[in-house]
């Protein structure tokens, strides 16, 4: 009966919190939490106790108002759906994917804290309620994977560390004097990373206890793109987000991996709310494939990954508005999943093939039907739609020259940093003066390049891919009489003192494709 405590705890600790206020929920969600914690000892071991340190403090940094918020009857009815139906979902997948010979009701504890969160994200009474709900998420993120795939105290630490990223994205902000030394430092990271990757070092994995760090070739890559992305685009003093995305890159613990990608949804998502639904669904699919490879029966384990892997993308993309969700969520999200898909077998890569490429028809699809139909929103760009959708083909396309890979960098590179138009960047001092220096230099022959890879790596999938492929690249020359609204003046580009850096830009970006090539071991 003993190993059934857990899950007591965790119901009671439930009905408490959704029927309490003050400092009596604040203690029902830590119960939950310790509920979770308990059962990662029972499940795994003693080590992935860990990881309940990281929610309780983000928990204890989230008060709780004395009294309860007054709702209406509609309010109190969809919240009540809502948890119901989380719950019913958190029951039904822990049947479906059991730990071991253990009772399905100490499974099941995760994913109930897991629902919990869902249910306060999706339907919350004020904005502590909307955090405590992703910090939820991204714990039980960690917890559910951590029952799959155990992992060390210090790995398991640091996985429900992560859980602490939406509070901090939500009130720190690097302080003014803090800004450039911190930039330039990962500036210069940036420039070690990529150099280390255009050498082609070999770099054995990097080890602190039972942590261990990626530093392949493309992880380089990736590296260098977020850090670029961290200092170049996102609002001011948000830098450090951009190691988020570092992290998830380069973590080899699934755990660590997509917890971390959670936490950087998290921190994206705190200024422009926009997408932030399509984010955290496509951020679920995601997050629960390697629970699939450990748990699942091999008869359908290998399908339903490669179909997850497949569906979250397209949700990515379609939640990747102008802002910190397409300046490091996308990036980061699009070098997760090649590295994904190295693993996925021929016969399950032609349904990650289909998934993409009725994605691929969809992101345009959509943005031209809410012009249809008048959505009185800030219409999307048609350029950018089918840039993703080339995204979404060269991805999934895989082949044995590497094309595709190459493809998704450009346009990854073309789509978070090159496209993001920010005016503010010609008033904030030299640093916005190079970016704007460095965006004006991008030929639009590296754009034409990744959309034509991407045509050629999809030619080698199979035909209709190609053929559609193609059919995305004729569009992206129509894009223009559809994107009038967002046509403008480019903005001049920066005069300097230093007449040679625009010629050495310029000849650097038309040696990008080369120099990516040879970073990818092509």
């Amino acid at each position: 009966m003993i190993i059934y405590l857990p899950a007591v705890l965790s119901a009671l600790s439930l009905l408490v919190a959704y029927g309490s206020a003050g400092r009596r929920r604040q203690a029902a969600t830590i119960g939950a939490i310790i509920a979770t914690g308990w059962s990662l000892v029972v499940l795994v071991d003693v080590n992935s106790g860990s990881w309940a340190i990281g929610p309780i403090v983000a928990t204890l940094l989230l008060p709780r108002p004395g009294q309860r918020v007054n709702s209406s009857f509609e309010g109190l009815t969809r919240r009540v759906i809502t948890i119901a139906a989380a719950l019913v979902a958190a029951i039904f997948l822990a049947s479906r994917l059991p730990v071991g010979e253990n009772p399905v009701l100490l499974s099941a504890v995760p994913w109930f804290l897991g629902a919990l969160g869902a249910a306060w994200f999706a339907s919350p009474v004020d904005q502590p309620e909307r955090l405590q709900g992703q910090v939820l998420m991204v714990a039980a993120a960690a917890a559910v994977i951590l029952t799959a795939v155990p992992a060390g105290p210090v790995t398991a630490g640091l996985a429900g560390a992560m859980a602490l990223m939406p509070v901090a994205g939500e009130g720190w902000r690097l302080p003014g004097r803090f800004r450039s030394p911190v930039s330039l430092l990962l500036l210069g990271l940036a420039a070690l990373v990529a150099l280390l990757a255009l050498v082609g070092l070999p770099i054995a994995r990097i080890f602190l206890f039972d942590l261990s760090l990626n530093s392949s070739g493309i992880v380089l890559l990736a590296i260098a793109v977020l850090l670029v992305a961290g200092i170049a685009v996102t609002p001011m003093g948000s830098e450090w987000a951009a190691l988020l995305g570092v992290l998830a890159v380069s973590a080899t613990a699934p755990s660590l991996r997509w917890a971390a990608l959670g936490a950087l949804i998290a921190v994206a998502t705190v200024l422009a709310k926009a997408g932030e639904r399509f984010a955290w669904t496509g951020f679920g699919v995601l997050a629960i494939t390697p629970v699939l490879q450990s748990l699942a029966t091999p008869a359908w384990s290998a399908r339903v990954q490669a179909a997850a892997l497949a569906v979250g993308l397209v949700l990515m993309l379609v939640a990747a508005r102008p802002g910190m969700l397409r300046v490091l969520v996308l990036p980061a999200t699009g070098f997760l999943i090649m590295l994904a898909v190295e693993t996925v077998t021929p016969a399950n890569l032609v349904r990650f093939e289909w998934i993409a490429a009725a994605g691929a028809v969809l992101l345009p699809a959509r943005t031209l039907l809410n012009r249809l139909l008048g959505d009185p929103g800030r219409p999307a760009i048609v350029r950018d739609q089918l840039l993703l959708g080339l995204l979404l083909l060269g991805i999934s396309a895989h082949d044995p020259l590497g094309l595709g890979e190459l493809a998704a960098v450009l346009l990854l590179v073309d789509l978070a940093l090159v496209r993001i138009s920010d005016p503010s960047l010609a008033r904030s001092g030299w640093a916005g003066r190079v970016v704007l220096l460095a965006r004006s230099n991008w030929p639009p022959a590296v754009t034409f390049a990744g959309a034509a890879f991407a045509v050629i790596a999809a030619l080698q999938a199979s035909l209709p891919l190609g053929l559609l492929a193609a059919l995305l690249l004729a569009g992206l020359q129509l894009a223009p009489l559809l994107d009038r609204h967002a046509l403008a003046p480019s903005p001049e580009r920066p005069r300097s003192a230093l007449g040679w850096i625009g010629p050495a830009l310029s000849i650097a970006c038309g040696m990008a494709p080369a120099l990516l090539l040879r970073m990818l071991r092509l």
